[in-house]
């Protein structure tokens, strides 16, 4: 029998239900970005869906990616992302390839520098 999170676990949406809010095309980059992006082990503990800060797991989990050695600040309005965050998910929804260079988004994803 499956548990249902407590209040003290965090709960994020399952893949397929991050797939499906992203609008990600099947077969995209932005889909594979998505995949690639699912380390909930980097994000600061306490965060969660539903905690306000409005940016999808698989950014938050990019953005720690991006900056591993930042450490993570308290939590305000928009938690310690910044907000151009939010104009990247926008960007990548809209530009699913996500051109011009789609190697310099995944190889970050998946551990790469170049």
């Amino acid at each position: 029998m499956a548990r249902s999170p407590s209040r003290s676990e965090p709960h994020w949406p399952s893949l397929e239900e991050q797939l499906a809010a992203a609008k990600a095309i099947h077969g995209s980059k932005f889909e594979e970005f998505i995949r690639a992006n699912q380390e909930t082990n980097l994000l600061r503990p306490g965060e969660h869906d539903g905690d306000g800060i409005g940016v999808p797991l698989w950014l938050r989990v990019y953005y720690r990616k991006q900056h591993p050695n930042e450490p993570p600040a308290p939590a305000g309005p928009a938690g310690d992302y910044p907000e151009a965050l939010n104009r990247i998910q926008e960007l990548m929804q809209v530009n699913q390839d996500l051109l011009p260079n789609p190697d310099q988004w995944l190889n970050v994803s998946k551990g790469r520098t170049r």
